[in-house]
């Protein structure tokens, strides 16, 4: 769930609400993503200043974060536990276990 910020509150039509998810969504697909805005604008179909303002509102719900070279990454700590859960529902559990 998204916490409330100032980038959040410009948030609010049906339309940004359905590109925000797929932002979101093209993160959670591929967690290892670094995007500068542009790439993800591009990705999405966005205008670049509608694409700035919703990598700030997840960047300010701690989502994402903006790295020193101007790309948007899932924080270190969603990409860990993506990839834990990850293995878990690919790992092969010992037939003596069935």
């Amino acid at each position: 769930m998204l916490h409330h910020s100032s980038h959040l509150a410009a948030v609010t039509s049906p339309g940004k609400q359905s590109s925000l998810q797929r932002i979101r969504a093209e993160y959670q697909e591929m967690p290892g993503l670094r995007l500068t805005c542009e790439q993800v604008a591009r990705l999405c179909g966005l205008d670049r200043n509608a694409c700035e303002q919703l990598l700030e509102a997840l960047v300010d719900c701690k989502y994402l974060e903006r790295a020193a070279d101007a790309r948007y990454a899932l924080p270190a700590d969603l990409r860990a536990a993506r990839r834990k859960v990850e293995w878990v529902a690919t790992a092969r559990l010992p037939r003596s276990w069935s």
